[in-house]
Parts: C-alpha cells; structure tokens; sequence
C-alpha cells in the first residue's frame, strides 16, 4: 500500500490525524487548529506528523465492498 503525502496547506492531514488518534491533549488540539508560532511548537507539530504517518500506515487497507 502506497500513500499519497501530497499536501497543500496541510489541513488535510491534521483533520484526518485527530480522527485516526480519537483522544488528543487540549495543547496538541490547539497546535492542530492554529499552527505552530515558537520553533518548539514546530518541532511537535513535526511530531503529531511523524505520528500520522505512522498511524495512516498502519491503517488496514480499504476494500471494496463485494456484493452477490
């Protein structure tokens, strides 16, 4: 399974990555909307990424559904 990581603004991953995560910190919620302003704000955010990647990767392929 490839995964297609093109982004544009990257909002897309973001949304994606607090469904896949389901409990996500208040802090990490706030990073997720606004973006990062501190460079230790960048490198979590950099994280919470890395932490998408991992999970979307891990993710059971979709199949398609088999009808009789």
């Amino acid at each position: 399974m490839t995964v297609d990581w093109k982004e544009s603004d990257g909002a897309e991953w973001r949304e994606e990555f607090k469904q896949l995560k389901g409990t996500v910190s208040i802090d990490d919620l706030k990073l997720l909307d606004e973006g990062a302003t501190t460079m230790k704000e960048a490198w979590r955010l950099g994280a919470l990424h890395a932490e998408y990647k991992r999970l979307k990767r891990n993710q059971p392929p979709d199949l398609p559904d088999l009808k009789r």
